[in-house]
C-alpha cells in the first residue's frame, strides 16, 4: 500500500469513530428557575411548597429544564445572596443568570381568612422583564392551597406552550 493511502484509511477510521460515539442530547427548548414563592399574609412553608409544586408539573414536560431547588439554593449562598422566601425580583433574576437559566419564575401566597391567592410571574433573565403573569384563588383554607397550586402550575404550562404530549 502507498505512504498516502495510509494517511486516507487512518483519517477515514477516525472520522468512523467519531462518528459512531453517541450524540449529545439536544440543548433543551427552556431552562427554568423557580424561587421559592414569598408567603405574604400567611404561614411561611407555603411559600415553598407552591414553588415545590409548579417545579414538579414544570419538570414534567420533556424539553424543558427545570433547575433543582438544591443547585439554585447552592450558587445562592455561594454568591451570598438571601433566597429566604423574601427574595427579590431582581435577586431571583441573578441566580437565574448563575444556574444558566434563560426565565425565572417568581411568585407569592397571599392568605386571608380561609382566601388564598397564588400569583406568579416569568421573568426574563436577560432583561428582568416580566413576561407573563398567572393568578388562582382558593376558599378552602390552607387545605385548597396544595389544588390552587397545581392550577396554577397548569396554567404556567399552558401559556408556555407545555402540556401538548
Amino acid at each position: 500500500m502507498k505512504k498516502g493511502m495510509h494517511g486516507v484509511l487512518l483519517a477515514f477510521f477516525v472520522m468512523a469513530f467519531f462518528l459512531s460515539l453517541p450524540q449529545e442530547p439536544a440543548e433543551a427548548e427552556m431552562r427554568l428557575a423557580v424561587a421559592d414563592f414569598r408567603a405574604m399574609t400567611c404561614p411561611f412553608f407555603l411559600g415553598g411548597a407552591v414553588a415545590e409544586q409548579v417545579r414538579l408539573r414544570l419538570s414534567e414536560e420533556n424539553d424543558w429544564v427545570v433547575v433543582e431547588k438544591g443547585q439554585v439554593a447552592a450558587v445562592a449562598a455561594e454568591q451570598r445572596l438571601n433566597l429566604s422566601g423574601l427574595v427579590d425580583d431582581e435577586t431571583a433574576v441573578k441566580v437565574g443568570k448563575f444556574v444558566g437559566a434563560r426565565y425565572v419564575i417568581v411568585g407569592s401566597v397571599n392568605g386571608m381568612g380561609d382566601f388564598y391567592t397564588l400569583s406568579a410571574r416569568l421573568v426574563d433573565v436577560e432583561t428582568g422583564v416580566g413576561l407573563m403573569g398567572f393568578e388562582t384563588t382558593t376558599g378552602e383554607g390552607e387545605e385548597g392551597v396544595l389544588e390552587a397550586s397545581r392550577v396554577l402550575a397548569e396554567q404556567i404550562v399552558v401559556e408556555l406552550g407545555g402540556g401538548q404530549d
